[in-house]
């Protein structure tokens, strides 16, 4: 081995030896209500740490053997579905059976064929690197793994987003999460560049041993965290107590019904709020748990209709759409154009064709 390489590789090696112990540890029975969800945190675990563990006994330790750099390959593809399925079952939307071996086909596929390559027809130089392939297939792979990434991070980015809007406190699951986002995607990118040897087989594998510590730091730290499918939900009770709920919904109805205060350009959730002498969060709260969507979506659903109702009078037939959108309370077109649409199903130009053939 060359010089300093026997500690590059004792270091590397103690961040593989607690990822795999870390991994086997969530993967033990009798872990709370988040079982499931700790499972595929470990399975992850597991996967990547044998994952550095190759590239470490594939440099370090001269391994030649084809099924050490296949093996890795087909990790690449397997990773992605398997955080994926991580992110998924935080917020309790497991992936279905079926779905799950769906996405993990390409790594079987992947898997099979390089077996047959090897072994069946002798193709024993078709992996090998910068050769007939080998560095193509490794960089798609690692495509495959970002996509994942990117797709599992604008799901949980919106999902947080929502549970945020219904009060929960998501600041320790965000850190955890963004977190996780940051070092996958250093570590993607080192081991993007193949040809670089300090970035692919030396940065990489040290730089796993930093993340494995400091995400056994975080659960040691947070370890509730970890006990709870989702932490946020029980960690603030209710902003409204049961009997109030009936109230602040008749109080909302006389006031958009009646009065109409959705016409008011400048409404927002503080200003009804205070109308409805009641906190923003309380009415955050009632619209997200009992009216299905956000405070924007909510609001623009009453200024949509009204759009509708003024479209059906014979007295508004001349007024451009626009003025009709100002009238309802929109402030732009481009929001009020979204917004229609998103109602009711096609655009306010279309919609207004349609009343116009009936």
């Amino acid at each position: 081995m060359y010089q300093f390489d026997s500690l590059f590789a004792a270091l590397s090696g103690l961040g593989i030896a607690n990822g795999i112990l870390f991994g086997l540890y969530l993967l033990r029975k009798g872990q709370g209500e988040a079982q499931t969800t700790n499972q595929y945190l470990g399975y992850f675990m597991l996967l990547l740490s044998l994952r550095f563990a190759i590239t470490t006994v594939s440099y370090f330790y001269r391994s030649q053997e084809w099924y050490v750099v296949d093996v890795g390959l087909v990790i690449n593809l397997a990773l992605g579905p398997c955080f994926l399925a991580y992110v998924y079952s935080i917020f309790r939307r497991p992936l279905p059976t079926f779905l799950w071996v769906k996405q993990l086909l390409p790594a079987i596929g992947l898997g099979v064929l390089a077996l047959l390559a090897r072994t069946v027809l002798s193709l024993g130089t078709f992996f090998e690197p910068f050769k007939n392939g080998w560095f193509i297939v490794n960089q798609l792979t690692l495509l495959h793994w970002i996509l994942y990434l990117v797709y599992a991070y604008r799901w949980s980015k919106l999902m947080l987003a929502e549970k945020m809007a219904q009060g929960g406190s998501v600041q320790k699951m965000q850190e955890w999460l963004w977190g996780l986002f940051l070092f996958m995607g250093i570590l993607i990118l080192g081991y993007s560049f193949n040809n670089a040897k300090v970035l692919c087989v030396i940065f990489c594998p040290l730089f796993y041993t930093i993340v494995v510590y400091l995400i056994l730091a975080y659960f040691i730290k947070n370890y509730n965290l970890f006990q709870k499918t989702q932490a946020w939900e029980k960690d603030k009770p209710s902003p409204i107590k049961t009997e109030k709920i009936a109230q602040l919904k008749v109080q909302l109805q006389k006031l958009m019904a009646e009065e109409q205060v959705f016409r008011d350009p400048e409404l927002n959730l503080d200003k009804l709020a205070q109308q409805l002498d009641s906190s923003t969060h309380a009415l955050s709260h009632y619209i997200n748990t009992y009216e299905g969507c956000n405070f924007p979506d909510w609001l623009n659903r009453f200024r949509v209709e009204y759009v509708c109702q003024l479209l059906h009078d014979p007295q508004y037939a001349q007024l451009k759409i626009a003025a009709l959108a100002y009238e309802s309370g929109f402030n732009t077109l481009s929001v009020f154009n979204g917004a229609f649409k998103k109602v009711v199903g096609c655009t306010p130009s279309e919609f207004r064709k349609q009343l116009l053939k009936c």
